[in-house]
């Protein structure tokens, strides 16, 4: 039960809050460009927090998508 109210609250009410503000605050196109940081940073958590291991590739994929919405975001 507490996983199910875990994702109805975090999941939907907060972040769809969230997303909203940050799009009320800048454009569309700038908040939209930082969902490409998703899977590298769930990459850096399972890294830091699980200890999984991150190859090499995996690392400069990570830098790639930065420099990505750096790039998309300025």
């Amino acid at each position: 039960m507490v996983s199910l109210t875990y994702l109805v609250l975090g999941n939907s009410l907060v972040s769809i809050t969230l997303l909203l503000a940050m799009i009320r605050r800048g454009g569309a196109t700038q908040v939209s460009a930082l969902f490409f940081l998703v899977p590298p940073v769930a990459a850096l958590i399972a890294w830091a927090l699980l200890a999984e291991p991150m190859p090499t590739v995996a690392w400069l994929g990570l830098a790639i998508a930065a420099v990505g919405v750096a790039l998309a975001t300025r």
